[in-house]
C-alpha cells in the first residue's frame, strides 16, 4: 500500500501520528504489539499497514492470512489503562469502520455477525480481533486489528472458505484500492474508538442496525469446547450477546456463533 496517497486522503489526529505501512508482515498486531512495547503511552494511536501477513490471528486461534494485493490487515495500538473485565467493546469499532468504509468505497452495505464479523450477502469480508497488553494483572494496552478481503476472486480463498468467505470485489465489482479503503476506515474508525472509550453502550447502540441477527432468530453457539441453541435476544450495553435459552436469559462474552438465519430466510432454510 502506498502511504503517500494514503495520507492524501487522510489527515493523522491522535490517531495515526505514527503510520507504518508495510509491504509484507508476519502479523500487523504483533507490530502493533511491539511498538507498544517500545514506546508505551506515546504509541497510542499508531497504525500499522500490510498488505501481505504471512502470521495473521484470527479468533479462537485461527490464522487469517492475507497474500499480497489482495487483502488489507490494519492495527491500532492503543494504550489504556483499565481494571480486569473493564475493557470496552472495540472489536465493534472496527466492524462499524470497516461497514462504513464499505459503503462509502464500494456502495455496499455489511451487516455485522456477533461478535467481530462483517459480512456481505452472508459471507465473511471483514473480521476484527482485539488483543490485550497487560502489565502485571491490570491491562495496559490494547491492539485492534482489522482484516479485509479487498480484491480476492473465487480461486483465491482456500476451498474450504470458498463457501464461507467473500471479497469487496465479488461483491460489488469494483476493485477498491489498498489505500482508498484504508483513508476511509481510518477516518471512520478514529470517532468510534472515541465513543467506545468514553461512552461504550452509545458504541453498542449504533451497531444496533446492523446486527445480521433478528430479534427471536435461533442461534448456534460455540463456548468453548461445547455449543447451544437459543434465539437472539439483542446485544447488552457491553458488548455481550443476550440468548434465551429455554425459556432463560443467558448472557455471552466470549462465544462465536456459527450459525445464523439470514435475514428473509425461512424457518426452514440452511444457514
Amino acid at each position: 500500500m502506498n502511504r503517500d496517497l494514503l495520507l492524501r486522503q487522510f489527515r493523522p489526529t491522535w490517531l495515526g501520528r505514527i503510520l507504518e505501512c508495510h509491504e509484507a508482515l508476519a502479523s500487523t498486531n504483533d507490530r502493533a504489539r511491539e511498538l507498544l512495547d517500545e514506546l508505551g503511552p506515546e504509541a497510542n494511536g499508531t497504525v500499522v499497514f500490510a498488505g501481505e501477513q504471512t502470521g495473521g490471528r484470527g479468533r479462537l486461534g485461527r490464522s487469517w492470512q492475507s497474500r499480497r494485493g489482495l487483502g488489507l490487515a490494519c492495527s491500532v495500538a492503543l494504550w489504556i489503562e483499565r481494571s480486569p473485565g473493564g475493557l470496552p467493546p472495540l472489536q465493534l469499532a472496527g466492524s462499524l469502520a470497516a461497514l462504513l468504509a464499505l459503503r462509502e468505497t464500494a456502495g455496499v452495505h455489511g451487516k455485522l455477525k456477533w461478535p467481530n464479523d462483517v459480512l456481505l450477502d452472508g459471507k465473511k469480508v471483514c473480521g476484527v480481533l482485539v488483543e490485550s497488553r497487560f502489565l502485571g494483572e491490570a491491562p495496559a494496552g490494547l491492539v485492534v486489528g482489522i482484516g479485509v478481503n479487498l480484491l480476492h476472486e473465487v480461486e483465491d480463498f482456500p476451498l474450504e472458505l470458498r463457501t464461507t468467505a467473500t471479497s469487496v470485489f465479488l461483491a460489488s465489482r469494483r476493485r477498491v484500492a489498498p489505500d482508498t479503503f484504508a483513508a476511509s476506515l481510518l477516518r471512520a474508525l478514529g470517532p468510534l474508538v472515541e465513543e467506545g472509550l468514553a461512552n461504550p453502550p452509545s458504541l453498542v447502540a449504533q451497531a444496533s442496525p446492523h446486527w445480521i441477527h433478528e430479534m427471536g432468530s435461533p442461534l448456534v453457539l460455540a463456548v468453548g469446547s461445547g455449543s447451544f441453541r437459543g434465539t437472539f435476544a439483542g446485544v447488552a450495553p457491553d458488548g455481550a450477546l443476550l440468548l434465551d435459552v429455554d425459556g432463560q436469559r443467558r448472557t455471552v462474552h466470549d462465544g462465536e456463533v456459527v450459525r445464523v438465519r439470514p435475514p428473509g430466510a425461512g424457518a426452514d432454510d440452511p444457514s
